[in-house]
């Protein structure tokens, strides 16, 4: 227990606020694999916290863009590589409490996906314990970059801008080539994308998905430097 209450003093430091109620802060950094009250009622209820602050934000900052492009900008806001820049920002990896194998040989949690719903239990855990106002004043604050980014960017996932580029170019769709090298308990992806039968990007994850997404954002680069 005691590892839960000095994770929980770090990060109260780093967010600025003193909790009210110290065990909320406790079981949103606790992994279900610790055998403790743990993350996940928070991280349901912090999703939806995250996505209403986000929607908000970006309805404020893009008066006249439409719905469907402020739909496809909060999706990429709030997607778990979102929620990992904030983790990093946090270092909620170092802070997290979880069971016993849940930790590789570097000391880091195994799994990425675990530090990514975290953070959205933590939020959970900001608004039951302060409120609305000084949540989105703190969600809005750690998402400052990515925010300000949302505008040059067009919305769409890396794959659907690849592919549609490519199309328009009469190029066919791209191709993706993944490679499973990890374990069961610890996957490992790897990809490359082809366009016209030219790999112009590889990527790699914890997912498959994550690896082809940043095979295309290389792909994407290369083709529009």
């Amino acid at each position: 227990m005691n590892d839960v209450v000095t994770s929980a003093s770090r990060l109260e430091s780093q967010l600025g606020h003193s909790f009210r109620d110290a065990s909320l802060l406790q079981q949103a950094l606790t992994h279900t694999s610790a055998e403790l009250p743990h993350m996940e009622r928070l991280e349901f209820l912090g999703d939806a916290v995250l996505g209403m602050i986000i929607a908000e934000e970006l309805y404020r900052r893009f008066p006249i863009e439409e719905e469907g492009k402020l739909t496809r900008m909060r999706a990429a806001l709030v997607c778990r590589a979102g929620l990992l820049q904030v983790a990093r920002l946090w270092d909620v990896d170092s802070l997290l409490v979880v069971g016993p194998g849940e930790r590789n040989a570097a000391g880091k949690v195994r799994s990425e996906s675990i530090c990514a719903n975290a953070v959205e239990a933590v939020i959970g855990a900001l608004f039951l314990d302060a409120g609305w106002p000084l949540v989105q004043q703190i969600v809005v604050q750690a998402w400052q970059s990515q925010l300000a980014g949302a505008g040059k960017a067009d919305g769409r996932d890396a794959k659907t801008r690849l592919q549609e580029y490519t199309q328009a170019q009469n190029w066919g769709l791209p191709e993706y080539v993944v490679n499973d090298h990890g374990t069961e308990h610890s996957p490992r992806f790897s990809a490359h994308c082809l366009v016209r039968g030219e790999d112009l990007g590889h990527g790699v994850g914890e997912r498959k998905k994550t690896a082809e997404s940043e095979a295309a954002k290389q792909a994407w680069k290369k083709l529009n430097p």
